[in-house]
C-alpha cells in the first residue's frame, strides 16, 4: 500500500494560497497555520498505523493451537457440572448449558439390547451420557435435538405353538384342548422392534430444563408381521414434574436383565401408560435417594364374558391407579420399593355393579459386579395387579366374581437376570421368572395357575451401534385343572442403533 508523503505539502500550500483571499487579518492566518500543524500531525499518525498493517501482512500465517476441552464455564446441556476434555467435536448447543442444568445420572447406562434405559424419566432430567452424543443445536433456539432409535430384524424359530409369533409370552402357551395345542415347528422374520425416537432439551424458569421424549415402534399389533405404528412414549418433564404417556412409576426400568427376546422375563413390572408424576430428589452426590408419586391410568382387565356377569356388563374405573415409591442409587446398583393402589370395578344396565380395592408392593434393585457385570432382580406381590405383570397384562386377571362378589386376584410375580461380559464385544445374560395366580374357580380350568421363564444368550457388540444376539428360551404354563404346556424358541437378531 502506497504511503501519501506528498499530502501533507500539497494540503498546506493550498491553504496558504487560498488564506489571503480569505482575509488578511493575522490572526486568520496564525489559525491556518495552526490547522495546518495538526492535520500533519493526523496523516504521519496515519501512516504509522498503514506501515503496522503491512507489516502484519508481510508475516506467515499461523494456525491457532487446537482445543481439545471447552470451557470449565460450559457444559452439556442437562448437566450442572462442566464436563472438562470433550473433543472439540463436542455437540453443537455448549453454549446452552450454563441455562440446562441437572446433575449426571449415577445409573450406570448397561447398553441393554432392549435399550430401555434411555427414554426412562429421571430425577432433574439427569442424563445417562453427560457428553449429551447426538444433541444439536435447532437454529434459532435454546433446545437441543436428538434423532435417535435403531433398525432391528428378529429371526425365530419355534419348536412348537408357543401362542405368538413374535414375542415370547409364556402366558399364551397352549395347554390341551385349547386352539394351537401341539402344534408344529414354525419361523418367522420381523421387523416390528425397530425404533424411532425424538428428544428435546431446552431451558426453561427458575433455571430448569425440560425434557420432551418421544419415541415409536411397530408393535400395535404384536401377534402379525406387519409394521403398525405405535407410540411407545410421549412425555414432557420440568422442575421433576412429568406429564404423558411413558413408563409406569411402578416400573424399575433398569432392573430389566439383557435379554434378546421382546418381551422379556415373565415375572417382570412392565407397563407404559398416560400419568402425572412428582419425583422430590431427597438427597444428592454419589449416592442419590428420591421418593416419587404418581397417578396414572386406571384401567382395569376384568373378563365380564364370563358366566357369573350380567350380559351387558363393563369394566369401569372410578379413580386413578396410584403409585408411590422410593429409590436410593449410587455407584454399587440401585434399590427401589414401590407400591400401588387401585379401585376395580364393573356395572350393568340391567344388574348388579360391584367395586373392590386392589393394592401391590414390589422391591427391585441392580447390582454391578466386577467391571461391567450386572446382577438384577425383582419381587412382586399383590391383589388385582395382574395388568402391571408383563406377562399376565392381556390376560383379564385383576378380579373376578367369585360367589357373587367381586374379588382382585392375589399375584405374585418374580424375575432375576445376571449378565457377564467374556470380553470387550462379547457377554451373556442368564434370566428365569415365576409368576403364581391365585384364580378363583369361576374363571374355569383354563384360567393360568402359574407361568414358568428362563432364557440364555450370547451376544456379539463389535462397535457401539451395531450388534447381534442368539438367544434360546424356555416357557412353562400350568392351568388350574393341571393340564401343562411348554415351549422352546431360538431367536437370533441384529440392529443396528442410528445415534449411540
Amino acid at each position: 500500500m502506497k504511503r501519501p508523503e506528498y499530502l501533507p505539502s500539497l494540503v498546506a500550500l493550498t491553504v496558504l494560497f487560498a488564506a489571503p483571499f480569505a482575509s488578511a487579518q493575522d490572526s486568520d492566518i496564525a489559525e491556518l497555520k495552526a490547522m495546518v500543524r495538526e492535520m500533519r500531525q493526523t496523516i504521519t499518525e496515519q501512516n504509522a498505523r498503514i506501515a503496522a498493517l503491512e507489516n502484519q501482512q508481510a508475516r506467515p500465517k499461523t494456525k491457532p493451537a487446537a482445543t481439545t476441552s471447552i470451557k470449565s464455564a460450559e457444559a452439556p446441556a442437562g448437566t450442572k457440572r462442566p464436563v472438562e476434555g470433550l473433543p472439540s467435536g463436542a455437540p453443537i448447543g455448549m453454549e446452552l448449558s450454563s441455562a440446562l442444568h441437572a446433575e449426571r445420572s449415577t445409573v450406570r447406562d448397561a447398553d441393554t439390547f432392549g435399550d430401555l434405559q434411555q427414554a426412562a424419566p429421571r430425577a432433574n432430567n439427569a442424563p445417562l451420557d453427560p457428553a449429551l452424543n447426538g444433541f444439536f443445536n435447532i437454529p434459532g433456539t435454546d433446545t437441543l435435538l436428538k434423532i435417535g432409535g435403531s433398525a432391528r430384524v428378529d429371526a425365530i424359530v419355534d419348536f412348537g405353538n408357543n401362542g405368538n409369533p413374535n414375542q415370547f409370552v409364556p402366558s399364551t402357551i397352549p395347554v390341551p384342548g385349547e386352539p394351537g395345542w401341539d402344534g408344529g415347528v414354525r419361523s418367522t422374520l420381523q421387523a416390528k422392534a425397530t425404533r424411532l425416537s425424538l428428544e428435546l432439551r431446552r431451558p426453561v424458569a427458575f433455571g430448569d430444563t425440560l425434557r420432551v421424549y418421544s419415541e415409536y415402534d411397530f408393535y400395535d399389533d404384536s401377534t402379525s408381521s406387519a409394521l403398525k405404528f405405535r407410540a411407545r412414549h410421549f412425555y414432557g418433564q420440568a422442575w421433576n414434574f412429568l406429564i404423558g404417556h411413558t413408563f409406569s412409576a411402578f416400573m424399575d426400568v433398569d432392573a430389566f436383565p439383557d435379554v434378546v427376546d421382546f418381551q422379556g422375563p415373565n415375572g417382570i413390572v412392565n407397563r407404559r401408560q398416560p400419568q402425572l408424576r412428582y419425583t422430590h430428589p431427597i438427597s444428592e452426590g454419589a449416592c442419590t435417594t428420591q421418593f416419587f408419586a404418581s397417578i396414572e391410568l386406571p384401567e382395569s382387565k376384568i373378563d365380564t364374558d364370563t358366566s357369573e356377569f350380567a350380559t351387558d356388563s363393563s369394566v369401569v374405573s372410578p379413580v386413578p391407579d396410584g403409585v408411590v415409591g422410593i429409590r436410593r442409587e449410587s455407584p454399587l446398583g440401585h434399590v427401589q420399593a414401590t407400591a400401588i393402589f387401585r379401585d376395580l370395578a364393573y356395572e350393568a344396565d340391567d344388574g348388579p355393579d360391584d367395586d373392590v380395592s386392589g393394592w401391590g408392593v414390589s422391591l427391585s434393585g441392580s447390582l454391578n459386579v466386577l467391571e461391567k457385570d450386572k446382577l438384577s432382580a425383582q419381587l412382586t406381590y399383590g391383589e388385582g395387579i395382574a395388568r402391571y405383570i408383563n406377562d399376565l397384562s392381556g390376560e383379564d386377571l385383576d378380579a373376578a366374581l367369585d360367589g357373587g362378589d367381586l374379588k382382585a386376584i392375589p399375584v405374585f410375580a418374580t424375575m432375576a437376570g445376571y449378565t457377564h461380559h467374556w470380553s470387550e464385544h462379547w457377554r451373556s445374560t442368564l434370566a428365569g421368572g415365576y409368576i403364581q395366580v391365585d384364580a378363583p374357580g369361576s374363571l374355569g380350568g383354563f384360567a393360568i395357575d402359574h407361568t414358568l421363564y428362563g432364557s440364555a444368550n450370547l451376544m456379539w457388540q463389535p462397535t457401539p451401534s451395531f450388534r447381534t444376539g442368539l438367544e434360546y428360551l424356555y416357557g412353562s404354563k400350568e392351568t388350574l385343572d393341571g393340564s401343562e404346556g411348554d415351549a422352546q424358541r431360538v431367536n437370533f437378531v441384529i440392529r443396528y442403533d442410528l445415534v449411540r
